[in-house]
């Protein structure tokens, strides 16, 4: 990457990002370099509803600083690397605004461990989930891990139920 993209969001081809979810197109992906030794990649997944936001897969690789002197290591991260309620709640806020959400986090497996989802709706018009997965690097196969892994899908629509939203996550592939 040309070091004036870092800190820009850049399109690029959706078949090259690396991460995907089974069985969901992705309609277009971006990304972002930072100073802090951060990619971010945004892709963004068909949607049949009208309610507002696009249903995305976001994953933030937090391979550090390139160099203990080239930037601030207390600089804010794009990405999420935790999910402690606090931060929840304002990615619930942010991704699925004025949706009514629909009991407490769940908890799941993929072949990366486990994951939260929580579903929401908007009603009569669709039903939501917001999972997310937080990978340590020793959890991820590859020459170069990053040493953490924030990975977040927002998925709506009209007619599909939890389940069937919830599902493409468990199927969650990571390209490193």
């Amino acid at each position: 990457a040309a070091s004036s993209d870092i800190g820009r969001w850049v399109p690029v081809d959706p078949s090259r990002t690396r991460i995907a979810v089974e069985s969901s197109e992705a309609l277009s992906a971006r990304q972002l370099r930072t100073s802090q030794g951060e990619l971010v990649q945004a892709v963004t997944l068909a949607n049949n509803t009208a309610v507002p936001g696009d249903n995305q897969l976001v994953a933030a690789f937090d391979y550090g600083p390139p160099s203990i002197f080239a930037t601030d290591i207390h600089a804010p991260k794009v990405g999420h690397y935790a999910m402690a309620p606090a931060v929840l709640n304002g990615l619930l806020a942010e991704m699925l605004p004025r949706a009514v959400v629909a009991g407490e986090p769940q908890i799941r497996k993929n072949r990366y461990g486990l994951y939260g989802y929580v579903a929401a709706e908007y009603p009569g018009q669709a039903k939501c989930v917001l999972a997310w997965q937080m990978l340590d690097g020793a959890d991820i196969p590859g020459g170069n891990p990053p040493r953490r892994t924030g990975i977040q899908m927002r998925v709506c629509d009209a007619r599909a139920q939890t389940a069937d939203l919830v599902a493409p996550f468990d199927k969650l592939r990571l390209d490193m």
